[in-house]
């Protein structure tokens, strides 16, 4: 109940206008580079090499979400297929996390899938993997319906994500293990602020996870909660689940000694890299998830 007041009464004050406007101003001194990698591409490569000499995999998240227009909708889609290019030209293997309002979904479904068209594209010539990720409620239904589409042309070169906390979520989850070949899916909480009508209380990521990998699709399990790790590392032992069919994804500055206890155990870990200028409306939610982050935001407040 606490972590609900909590999260709930934090994602309201940071919608607050001179709030909002005064941690855009000075975010990076108090701490958003401890979540966020930084405003440049440069910046997130430079972090993913950090990660790998580490044995991290990465995920990259270009920053910006519920984009709404055309215009921003193109020069969205242009930055992400200039990142593949980058990071194919880096030597680091391509992975990458979009929004779909990124590419046009809150414009038009049809201009969503004809940029996620061009996307996959460019990514089939530089071996890349694209997460189409989740964004809140109202887009939930359009999303899965563009993951569908996409796995029918490009298979498992594309994922998707599921919210736990939604109400519908094991239901999306039991249609999506019908796909053939057996979906890529991220297990996530889920950290937008919505009607709590929608959503549980208890966000049982544990069930979807076991579910999902006894049907024989590949599973990211992304959490912190220490214990669900855990039991989802007893279960793929116990069941001789291979290493290709999950990973457990974990953010970006965000209990690192666990991040490498679990490579140490030789479980595949991939890190959620976020980098971009758009970067408050993440920083938000990163705050709202434990007060100790905001703790640590605090504690920059004061020196």
């Amino acid at each position: 109940m606490f972590n609900t007041i909590y999260r709930r009464g934090l994602l309201s004050a940071t919608d607050f206008s001179p709030l909002r406007s005064f941690l855009k101003r000075h975010g990076w001194r108090f701490g958003v580079n401890r979540f966020v990698a930084g405003e440049r591409l440069e910046d997130a490569t430079e972090a993913i090499r950090k990660l790998e000499s580490r044995s991290l995999l990465s995920i990259l998240d270009l920053l910006g979400e519920f984009v709404t227009t055309a215009e921003s909708v193109e020069a969205m889609t242009q930055e992400i297929l200039l990142t593949l290019e980058v990071l194919s030209r880096s030597g680091i293997a391509p992975y990458l996390s979009i929004k779909p309002t990124q590419i046009g979904l809150a414009v038009d479904a049809d201009l969503a899938w004809e940029n996620a068209q061009r996307i996959l594209d460019r990514g089939r010539a530089v071996g890349a993997h694209i997460c189409l990720d989740m964004e809140s409620y109202p887009y939930l239904a359009p999303t899965l319906d563009l993951y569908r589409r996409l796995h029918k042309v490009h298979g498992n070169r594309v994922s998707t994500v599921l919210q736990s906390y939604i109400k519908g979520s094991l239901a999306d989850l039991d249609d999506l293990l019908d796909l053939d070949p057996k979906p890529v899916l991220r297990i996530v909480k889920g950290a937008y602020k919505e009607d709590p009508e929608i959503v549980y209380r208890d966000k049982n990521r544990g069930a979807r996870s076991f579910r999902g990998l006894e049907r024989g699709a590949t599973i990211n399990v992304a959490t912190h909660d220490e214990r669900l790790l855990s039991e989802v590392a007893a279960f793929v032992r116990g069941a001789g689940i291979p290493h290709d069919r999950y990973e457990f994804q974990l953010l970006y500055g965000v209990k690192p000694k666990l991040q490498e206890a679990f490579v140490r155990d030789g479980h595949p870990v991939r890190i959620y890299v976020p980098y971009g200028k758009d970067w408050y409306g993440y920083f938000s939610r990163r705050l709202a998830e434990r007060p100790a982050n905001l703790m640590f935001v605090i504690r920059g407040l004061f020196g």
